[in-house]
């Protein structure tokens, strides 16, 4: 075997493998931005749906503001929850009502304070009423809202952003309030006319009962993709497994018919040989025999005679051995490796396995 067969066919392997982790870092780096991407989606998805929640919150606000301006203000029992509104500057805002009970108006404004309330404490979402012009000192702005107000004086319809509030993430979502003609009862001596923006409400929803549904969906996720990879890699090294059996097999074929070729020399140069050989070998042991004839039994050159009949068999013997020759075999030489002729015309052939030239 050539040194160049020799190279590769111990580099063969090592490519195929080479291959193999070039194939696996692809398909790996592929599923991982992929299912970045479905994290990514997924979060803004949850996001969305949150902000889908909070947008309808505030509808509802508007639509019992609506409810509320529209009957003129409503008036309920005074309780210890809802005591008359201070800032509500308005005649009979305390009536008199059969057996005693004494009741209050309640504007829009009290009345979305106090569901606000509510839903804080069954829901944990907080919700504020505010303005940069407040006619109740405790509806004055934060920071977040403030900003989000002078967004909207621009032109924004809506303002949401993640921020931590009470060291725990909620989306903040506000939209402003617009003047109806039923809020100018209460805001028309603050300058506002219909129409005009003079506000808004701010919706604050804590988002880890959400973020726990998301982790669901993200961990059934990971777990498939987690199995796409094991099956891709499985996959890739099975099949680069039997890629290189398969070459291998190439190989020990491409060997034996190289080796099969070398032998068709072998035979082609035996036959030749024995060709060129056989006439003039014939015509020394003729002449020999012819010679020993002519001569005495005890001449001193019928000794010598007899030893050239004896060298010329010899090399009668190699012709036939040469035309028996049916594998490739070598034996070491002071000079080198020569083929070995008694052994490759004795050796059964041997049609399968690779016979070694060296």
């Amino acid at each position: 075997m050539t040194e160049t067969h020799k190279i590769q066919k111990n580099h063969g392997p090592i490519r195929l493998w080479v291959y193999a982790a070039c194939i696996i870092s692809v398909w790996s780096l592929f599923l991982f931005f992929s299912w970045l991407w479905i994290v990514q989606s997924s979060r803004s998805g949850t996001l969305e749906i949150i902000r889908i929640d909070a947008r309808t919150a505030f509808e509802k606000d508007i639509l019992y503001r609506r409810w509320n301006a529209g009957h003129g203000e409503v008036y309920v029992p005074i309780t210890a929850q809802t005591q008359p509104n201070p800032y509500l500057k308005t005649e009979h805002r305390e009536i008199q009502a059969p057996e005693g009970i004494t009741l209050t108006k309640v504007n829009p404004a009290y009345m979305t304070r106090q569901v606000h309330e509510m839903a804080a404490q069954i829901h944990g979402r907080k919700s504020h009423i505010t303005s940069l012009n407040p006619i109740r000192p405790q509806n004055a702005p934060d920071p977040w809202e403030t900003q989000a107000l002078k967004r909207f004086e621009k032109g924004e319809p809506e303002v949401s952003s993640v921020e931590k509030i009470d060291q725990t993430d909620h989306l903040r979502l506000m939209r402003p309030l617009v003047t109806e003609k039923g809020c100018l009862g209460c805001h028309e001596e603050q300058g506002y006319t219909e129409g005009e923006i003079r506000g808004g409400i701010s919706i604050s929803i804590p988002l880890a009962p959400f973020l726990a549904i998301e982790k669901t969906h993200t961990d059934t996720m990971s777990l498939i993709y987690g199995i796409l990879w094991a099956m891709g890699v499985a996959g890739t090294l099975t099949s680069m497994y039997f890629l290189n059996r398969q070459i291998q097999r190439l190989q020990r074929a491409e060997a034996s018919l190289l080796i099969k070729e070398r032998m068709e020399g072998v035979v082609e140069m035996a036959g030749a040989v024995c060709h060129e050989l056989n006439q003039p070998l014939q015509m020394i042991l003729g002449n020999a025999e012819i010679m020993l004839l002519d001569l005495e039994p005890d001449h001193p050159v019928s000794g010598r005679i007899r030893h050239i009949q004896e060298q010329v068999k010899r090399m009668a013997k190699t012709t036939r051995d040469l035309i028996k020759i049916t594998n490739y075999e070598t034996k070491q030489f002071p000079q080198g490796k020569v083929i070995d002729i008694e052994k490759a015309a004795t050796t059964p052939r041997r049609p399968d396995g690779p016979i070694n030239p060296d």
